[in-house]
C-alpha cells in the first residue's frame, strides 16, 4: 500500500490517452476522465491504496467521555471531495468543530469551524461536484452536504445506523452527494451513535442548532454554548499515517 506522502492531487488538462506514473517502485497506468462542465479533469493519484485513513477524537454522551472515529478515505470514489477533506483535515480544521446536526436513523453532520475568520474563508472556497460513480450509500457512508450544484465547502455527514432503505436510496440524487469515505468496524458500536442528538434535526424540520447562525461572529462564543450546551464536538483529525499510527488498532485511544 503507498504511503500518505505519495499521494499527489492533480489539476489535469491533457490531451493524452493515457499516462504513468510511480508508487513505491511500481508503475501504474492511468487515462484521464473526461472533463467536466468547467472542462477541468481531476485525477487523484494513490496507486493501488484502499485508502487513507483518519482518526477523529471527539466527545460522546454529551461530552462525558471521550472517543474515536476512524474514516477511511476513498480517493478514486469521489477525488475532489477526498482531496478537499483531506487537506482540510491536515490544517486542523475539524478540531473543536461540534456535531450540529445529528438525527438518529438519518444523518449527523458537522464542519462548520469553530475558528470565526477560517470558517468565514473557507465558506468562500466551494469544490466542484464529482462524477457519480454509482456508489451506494449505507450507514457510515461519508459524503460533502451542499446546497446546490458545485456547492460543497467544508460541512461533511455520516450516514447513520437505522437509516431506511427508501432513504439510503434517496441519498446520492442531489449531484453533491457522492461517498467518499466510509466509518471502518461496526458502525452500529461506533462513536457515532454515542454522539448526543437531543436537541433534533436543524430548522426548519427541528429545533436544533441552525446552521446560518453558527457562521454568525459569536457562533461558537456565546449562540452554541448558551443554546445548545449538550453537544458533542471533535477535539482534533488527523491522518493516521502522519502522526506514526499505521493501521488502527482495535479499542486503541
Amino acid at each position: 500500500m503507498c504511503t500518505i506522502l505519495n499521494l499527489i492531487i492533480s489539476h489535469l488538462h491533457l490531451v493524452f490517452p493515457e499516462f504513468s506514473y510511480d508508487v513505491n517502485g511500481r508503475r501504474h497506468y492511468v487515462t484521464p476522465p473526461p472533463g467536466n462542465a468547467h472542462g477541468e479533469q481531476f485525477l487523484m493519484l494513490a496507486g493501488d491504496s484502499e485508502g487513507y485513513r483518519v482518526r477523529c477524537e471527539v466527545t460522546v454522551n454529551s461530552q462525558q467521555y471521550m472517543d474515536y472515529l476512524d474514516i477511511l478515505v476513498k480517493p478514486y470514489w469521489a477525488p475532489r471531495a477526498a482531496s478537499r477533506f483531506l487537506e482540510l483535515v491536515r490544517s486542523g480544521y475539524y478540531d473543536g468543530v461540534a456535531f450540529n446536526r445529528v438525527v438518529p436513523n438519518f444523518l449527523t453532520q458537522f464542519g462548520i469551524g469553530k475558528d470565526y475568520s477560517t470558517r468565514t474563508k473557507e465558506l468562500e472556497l466551494k469544490i466542484w461536484d464529482d462524477f457519480p460513480r454509482d456508489i451506494k450509500f449505507e450507514p457510515g457512508t461519508i459524503s460533502f452536504a451542499g446546497s446546490g450544484h458545485d456547492s460543497r465547502t467544508t460541512e461533511i455527514f455520516i450516514v447513520m445506523p437505522g437509516a431506511s432503505q427508501q432513504q439510503l436510496d434517496k441519498f446520492g440524487e442531489n449531484s453533491w452527494e457522492t461517498p467518499f469515505a466510509v466509518i471502518e468496524g461496526d458502525v452500529e458500536k461506533s462513536a457515532l451513535t454515542k454522539i448526543y442528538s437531543g436537541y433534533g434535526d436543524m430548522p426548519p424540520w427541528g429545533k436544533g442548532p441552525d446552521s446560518k447562525r453558527i457562521y454568525d461572529v459569536d457562533g461558537y462564543t456565546r449562540y452554541l454554548p448558551k443554546n445548545f450546551p449538550k453537544l458533542d464536538y471533535i477535539d482534533r483529525c488527523y491522518v493516521t499515517e502522519e502522526v506514526g499510527l499505521g493501521d488502527f488498532t482495535e479499542g486503541e485511544f
